[in-house]
């Protein structure tokens, strides 16, 4: 396992906790390059983010496993917003490799929550998720991997992005990698193929984000991944890059029948547009729900 003292000094002591006690010995979640425990710390319910990192990984493995936790606690900590997970701190006592600490959500994730609540205020849930993400632009954060599984949800109700992991500030998007993490399905395709917007470089932008969040706008009302009926990402790839999208969501299973609304099926169209200049800011996306959502729920 990868030694505390070799990533203690790049993150500031006073984002490290005493006290969180894990409960259980299994995690409840598993991600990619984690895994997620419930814990408590000062008599509140917690999750511990633990990142994966084992002695047979190769060094630069674990590096970039490291340096992934390290740039997402340092982005998380300054982010507070009523649409954005809280960043509590990081717990180096419980597991030879350092956790981030941040509230328990007990609703699960955007996707199960409206599974299991019903769709009624999926808009609503766009809306809230539109502010997070016009909140982190206005701090010159870029996300990198909005998608259902990172959008968590509170007591409340409230939609809650989560999982900072890949992001950066827009001064330090660029990437000289041939490889590049996220996840597929809701890249840009300048993501997928730079060259084609013309950039000799892998950048995530404030427009790579409102193309994710398009593809959100239909993960969420389809219940469903975008292209789900395409098995392959590889051919996901291919596709983005040659400009289709998925379809306009449909839906007829029982007493929920309809479709997208075309002023949000406008919207979703403009937020994936091929040419990442003509995607609208997300203060537009933000005007769109409060005049056509938020107002017609007055």
């Amino acid at each position: 396992m990868i030694r505390l003292s070799e990533i203690c000094h790049i993150l500031p002591s006073s984002l490290f906790l005493a006290g969180v006690d894990v409960l259980g010995n299994d995690a409840t979640y598993w991600g990619s390059f984690s895994n997620v425990y419930r814990a408590s710390y000062l008599g509140q319910t917690v999750a511990l983010k633990r990142m994966r990192v084992f002695e047979s990984d190769a060094e630069a493995a674990q590096f970039k496993i490291r340096q992934k936790f390290c740039r997402e606690a340092l982005v998380w900590q300054h982010l507070k917003h009523p649409n954005v997970l809280p960043f509590i701190g990081i717990d180096p006592e419980n597991f030879e490799s350092l956790c981030i600490v941040s509230p328990w959500m007990e609703n699960g994730t955007a996707l199960s929550y409206l599974k299991l609540n019903g769709y009624n205020d999926v808009d609503i849930m766009l809306y809230g998720i539109g502010q997070g993400l016009a909140y982190l632009h206005s701090l010159e954060v870029i996300h990198g991997d909005l998608r259902g599984a990172n959008i968590l949800v509170d007591d409340d109700g409230n939609a809650r992005i989560a999982d900072f992991g890949l992001a950066v500030l827009t001064d330090m998007s660029t990437q000289t990698s041939s490889t590049y993490p996220g996840s597929v399905r809701w890249m840009a395709p300048e993501l997928l193929y730079p060259a084609s917007q013309g950039y000799d470089k892998f950048q995530r932008t404030r427009s790579s984000d409102v193309y994710s969040f398009a593809c959100v706008c239909v993960e969420l009302y389809t219940g469903l991944v975008p292209f789900s009926d395409i098995r392959y990402d590889a051919t996901v790839a291919l596709k983005v890059v040659a400009g289709e999208r998925p379809g306009r969501p449909t839906w007829d299973d029982g007493p929920r029948k309809g479709r997208m609304p075309s002023a949000l099926w406008t919207l979703v169209q403009s937020c994936w547009s091929q040419v990442c200049n003509q995607r609208p800011s997300v203060t537009t996306i933000i005007k769109y729900f409060k005049r056509d959502i938020v107002k017609g729920r007055c």
